[in-house]
């Protein structure tokens, strides 16, 4: 039996523990002890009780009172996240590797995790990073700014990556451990689970990547049970701190549609106020297959794993982005044609419009449509396996001493 660590340290919500969790189920039939060190532990244990996996607290950044500016690049991003402290993240790290050494991996996946990436420098057992790409950046120097839009200095971008190589290398310094050349060799792993089609892939300047599809979360959840009132059928994914939820919400009581809402942490005292004839709030997530399947319309943030769902189910979606990941997203949907994109920062957001324009409108339905047919025979299950295998090769190599290198086929077949 193998250790094997999945580890979590930066992002929000329940979908990174969600992503992983076939795998881990995988793992843990075939004999593998799977261990979860998380971000946030408040969904750990309705994902992962019922199945018996241990979870653990990871060393994370507290927040501080300082306001950052936006990230415009994965440098920038890593600044905000205390790669500008050398100090903090000297302590960070140095917890990162006092919990590799008491629990003795002997594989780790990365989902989202940069300082345990630099901690893990140290340890000579295989790495790999699994997520949908937007922390995984291609290896380049300077890492590309992340706003297509903006046209970011490329001496802007060099200084905050110096600025943040520079912390980095002074902790490795300390740590006795060779430094950085670069800061994408922070990412040089033995795999790169890239969950993601190429299409919605983050960074256009990815050059031989290997595309493993998205990480999709569709068996667990409550059977959806629809409002009888309404024609057509919108599902939304949103949370309580989207600016303009409220705004959201009576526009949808208004549709001609029947609407189910997911959520999560909504009080009932919410759902009492905004539920309607026509409109049903859930705290709790719904079986997402059975979802795409009967909806006509999905509203969500822009995850990639809830937009993938939707989208290889032929749906159009309407995206809501909170932040600069989701944003890159809903920009790939508006310019592929999947689905349209209402900005946080929109004064007055008509969603009512958007979503008439979306359930009339062919051009959107036959461009998902088609993506679905590319992708008609991507599997979650046997995405699983692929990955659960290639884990258990790179074990087995180290044992061995050798080394592999092979890629999961996500093409369309």
């Amino acid at each position: 039996m193998s250790r094997i660590l999945y580890v979590w340290e930066l992002g929000a919500g329940y979908g990174h523990i969600a992503a992983f969790h076939a795998v881990a189920q995988w793992l843990k039939r075939r004999g593998h002890q799977v261990i979860f060190v998380l971000k946030n532990l408040e969904y750990a244990d309705s994902l992962l009780g019922k199945d018996g996996f241990d979870y653990l607290q990871a060393p994370i950044r507290w927040p501080g009172m300082q306001t950052m500016p936006p990230a415009s690049s994965y440098p920038g991003i890593l600044k905000n996240a205390g790669f500008n402290d050398e100090a903090g993240l000297f302590g960070r790290t140095r917890a990162w590797l006092s919990l590799y050494r008491y629990l003795q991996p002997d594989l780790i996946v990365f989902d989202h995790a940069p300082t345990a990436l630099l901690a893990a420098r140290m340890l000579s057992i295989p790495k790999v990073l699994f997520g949908n790409g937007f922390f995984s950046p291609p290896r380049l120097s300077p890492l590309p700014g992340l706003h297509p839009m903006l046209k970011v200095p490329e001496k802007e971008l060099i200084k905050t990556e110096a600025e943040v190589l520079q912390a980095a290398n002074s902790v490795l310094q300390r740590l006795n451990c060779p430094t950085l050349g670069m800061l994408a060799d922070l990412f040089s792993v033995d795999e790169d689970f890239l969950l993601t089609f190429p299409e919605l892939d983050h960074y256009p300047q990815r050059s031989n990547a290997c595309h493993w599809g998205p990480a999709l979360y569709q068996s667990e959840g409550l059977e959806p049970r629809w409002p009888s009132v309404g024609d057509g059928k919108i599902f939304a994914y949103v949370r309580t701190d989207y600016a303009n939820l409220e705004t959201l919400l009576q526009q949808l009581r208004t549709t001609a549609c029947s609407v189910l809402i997911h959520i999560p942490g909504v009080t009932p005292a919410f759902i009492q106020k905004h539920n309607s004839a026509n409109l049903h709030i859930s705290p709790h997530p719904y079986k997402i297959s059975d979802i795409c399947q009967q909806c006509d319309l999905a509203i969500s943030h822009g995850g990639v794993s809830t937009l993938s769902s939707f989208l290889l189910s032929g749906k159009p979606v309407l995206v809501l982005p909170m932040q600069l990941e989701q944003w890159l997203s809903a920009m790939k949907v508006e310019a592929l044609g999947f689905g349209k994109c209402i900005a946080s920062e929109t004064k007055k957001p008509n969603y009512r419009a958007a979503i008439s324009e979306l359930l009339s409108n062919f051009a959107c339905k036959q461009a998902a449509g088609a993506l679905a047919e590319k992708y008609a025979g991507f599997s979650p299950a046997r995405q699983a396996n692929d990955i659960g295998l290639r884990c258990e090769a790179l074990i087995d190599s180290r044992r061995a001493g050798e080394s592999s290198k092979v890629c999961g086929a996500t093409e369309a077949p």
